[in-house]
Order: structure tokens, then sequence, then C-alpha cells
């Protein structure tokens, strides 16, 4: 792809998106909204397919500055009139609702800084990595906006509503150590360190397990983050039993037995 977006699929079934607009900390104009959604569509459509060709997705930036540093400014202020925040709120917000819906894990390398949808991005993102010199601001207010892709919401559920509160009416900037500490990221790779290899090597990881577990645990999750325990039970039910006799379960149940390493995602679909 062009227009500031790079995707390509590794023949591991690793899926890589990458912003490439350095020159401008990776910032997101109107064509590189358009070629991010694209991507994402592109992942959820290979997902239903009989054998999925991606396995995992990660998303990261180009060079070591900056993660996304959100919409393009520099572009859109040229486009003050109210179609304009409605076209910016349902490219970018359709694409981040349809990432979380991705059943395959999505992990953020975050390989600089994000700011203000940046942050967005990763909050719709399952695991998330960062690099130890990057910093983190929900900047939105700063410029007389809310979050408009969806950011909220996820940021509440994810480090709960007094945090987020804070972070949001406030801008203010973070690093990762604070990131960490609140949730927001999961591993801290130091400074020595690639953030793309570390994210490679816990995608590799997430691969070889059984693909359809992977899929079911993450809808799992995210229906109990607005479902009742007993509504959540239900589903948990339902998917439990589902997997109970599928070839990954089979065997791995065969692994344990015959004393070795179970090789998952042998069948078609698994």
């Amino acid at each position: 792809m062009n227009d500031g977006i790079e995707f390509h699929v590794e023949d591991s079934g690793l899926a890589i998106l990458r912003v490439n607009r350095p020159d401008a900390r990776n910032a997101l104009n109107w064509a590189a909204q358009e070629a991010f959604a694209a991507a994402v569509m592109r992942v959820a459509q290979t997902a239903v397919s009989p054998d999925p060709a991606i396995r995992a997705l990660i998303i990261t930036g180009t060079g070591d500055k900056a993660f996304v540093a959100g919409g393009d400014l520099k572009e859109l202020r040229a486009y003050p009139e109210p179609e304009a925040g409605a076209r910016l709120n349902r490219i970018m917000g359709t694409a981040l609702a349809q990432l979380t819906e991705l059943p395959m894990p999505v992990i953020a390398a975050v390989n600089g800084d994000a700011f203000g949808g940046g942050c967005e991005i990763l909050t719709a993102c399952d695991l998330r990595l960062a690099a130890a010199h990057a910093h983190f601001s929900f900047a939105q207010v700063k410029v007389s906006l809310t979050t408009g892709w969806g950011g909220t919401g996820r940021l509440v559920r994810l480090i709960g509503q007094s945090r987020a509160m804070e972070l949001l009416l406030t801008a203010r900037l973070i690093d990762t150590e604070e990131a960490y500490r609140l949730g927001l990221i999961h591993r801290i790779v130091p400074a020595a360190d690639d953030v793309l290899q570390m994210a490679r090597a816990w995608a590799a990881e997430l691969i070889a397990l059984p693909q359809q577990a992977l899929a079911f645990t993450k809808e799992l999750v995210h229906t109990a983050s607005h479902a009742t325990l007993v509504e959540t039970y239900w589903q948990e039910t339902k998917l439990f039993t589902k997997l109970w006799a599928s070839p990954n379960h089979l065997e791995a149940l065969a692994a344990f037995r015959e004393k070795r390493p179970a090789v998952f995602n042998k069948e078609k679909g698994d």
C-alpha cells in the first residue's frame, strides 16, 4: 500500500501495518486514514476465510520518534466545516471499531510518542508494548476536541473511569513507566532492544497457539467488559463446549498423553 501506510503479510501469518510518515511524526492525513482503514478491512476479510492467512497483526510506526501523532493538523486545519469532522470521525472510528473485533491478536509496537489519535489506536489493540523512551498524551482537549475515534470508551474499560478522566481532562504527558503502571501498555522494551523485533517474537508465540481458542478468548473478554456475569457465563459455556471437540484440543490431549509438544493449527479453520 502507499499513501503513508505500509501493509504486508508474511509467510508465518503475521501481518504488519506500519504508518510511514516520519516527517509528519506519523500523523494521519486524509489519504493515510483511508489507507489505514483499507488495511484493517483487508485483515477482517481475510479472517473470515476457511483458512485465514493472517494469524496476528502488528501496528507500528516508522522511525523512533513517533508511533502515531493523531490526525495531521497541517492538512486538517484547512477543513474547518462540520462535514470534515464527521468524515474524520467516521473513517478512523469505524476502522478502530473493526480493529477491536478482529478474531486474531492485535499488537501495538509503540516505537515512539503516541499523541491524540495515536493513543486512541493503542486502546483498540489487544496487546501493547512500547519503547522505553516513548511518551503518551490524550491531547485532544488541547485543540478543543474530545476523542473522536472511540478512545474514551475503550480507555475507561482499560484503566478505569477515575484514571481515564484525569488523563483526558489534563491531556498531560506521561512516560512509558507510568503508562505501564496504569495498564495502558503491557511491556516496556529496553533501549537496547528493537520494538518491532520484540513484537514479532510476541506474535510468534501467539501464532503457535490454537487460533480458534485465541479468537474465542478475545470474544469472551469483550463480552465480559459489558455483559453481566450470567450473560458472560453462558457465552463462556457456548464457546468452551464448541472448543472441546475441536482438532486443536484433541491435539493437546494427544500431546499430553504422548508426552510431546503439541502442534496446533494443523487443520483448516482451527
